[in-house]
């Protein structure tokens, strides 16, 4: 089941060709669901539309006006124009741990943590680590290298995308390199085809996609817990109940002597003087 799992993430969420056979192959065709936290599609078409649309966005490039409008108007752009006017963004997926577990029914599951890591703008981008990077195709090598050419390849993953400042062979983290962190829990048959697919992740990651929003949900996040802190501190107290002390002194004897008259006191245990009479 691992080896499934795995395939899954890197079919679905990496680079390898999908298509309604791969999708009829890993899915349970009667009770196959796709779940995350703004969307539910319960059929495999639906499934296969979703997740192809978004490979498209693994790779989004802003076409050149001309070409743009030979496109409309079904023509045959030149082939001059086929280049398009910038690279607008790059995702690529990145998996991390994978577990699988048995529930007590005999039910198959497995747990997958991977990052979804999305590059606006990559031609800018340099690759500050290139040994991190990965490269998806035909080819078995790797890129390693810090030029922009590697960076605008869709195949490409850089290990660090980074922005270089002119005249200098520093770099420094890029603002426009964002990750979503994912948790994928897959549910199998005794086919090992999948009946239940979700995707889980955070408000907090997802509201970091947007620029600004992590610094003003740092400060936020922080201002709340004091805020929280002051309004428990200004609610009324309750009195405190005062606890009684009772000291308790031993008994001490004092030996009474036959044939006295007179009236001894004996101390009682609480403290107190009590009369024996002979």
């Amino acid at each position: 089941m691992h080896a499934t799992a795995l395939d899954i993430c890197y079919t679905i969420y990496g680079e390898a060709t999908l298509s309604p056979e791969v999708i009829d192959r890993y899915y349970e065709s009667s009770a196959s669901t796709y779940e995350n936290p703004v969307l539910t599609a319960t059929s495999r078409t639906v499934i296969f539309d979703i997740f192809k649309l978004g490979r498209k966005l693994h790779a989004l490039d802003i076409p050149r006006p001309l070409a743009a409008l030979f496109t409309l108007l079904r023509l045959q752009d030149p082939e001059a124009m086929s280049n398009p006017l910038f690279q607008a963004m790059r995702v690529w997926n990145e998996v991390g741990h994978i577990s699988e577990h048995e529930s007590f029914d005999g039910q198959r599951k497995a747990i997958v943590e991977h990052t979804l890591n999305i590059l606006v703008l990559p031609e800018i981008h340099v690759d500050a680590d290139p040994h991190a990077a990965s490269l998806f195709a035909a080819s078995d090598s790797l890129i390693h290298s810090r030029s922009r050419s590697s960076m605008s390849s869709p195949s490409y993953h850089p290990g660090s995308p980074s922005l270089a400042i002119p005249g200098t062979s520093f770099t420094v983290p890029s603002p426009f390199h964002f990750q979503l962190h994912i948790m994928t829990r897959l549910s199998f048959n005794e086919q090992n085809r999948i009946t239940h697919h979700r995707d889980f992740w955070d408000v907090k990651d997802l509201m970091g996609l947007l620029p600004g929003v992590s610094f003003m949900h740092w400060i936020g996040s922080r201002i709340a817990a004091k805020g929280l802190s002051y309004t428990y501190k200004l609610l009324p107290k309750a009195p405190k109940t005062e606890a009684t002390t009772i000291l308790t002194a031993p008994l001490t004897m004092i030996p009474v002597y036959k044939g006295s008259s007179s009236t001894r006191n004996i101390r009682d245990g609480d403290g107190s003087y009590v009369a024996s009479q002979p």
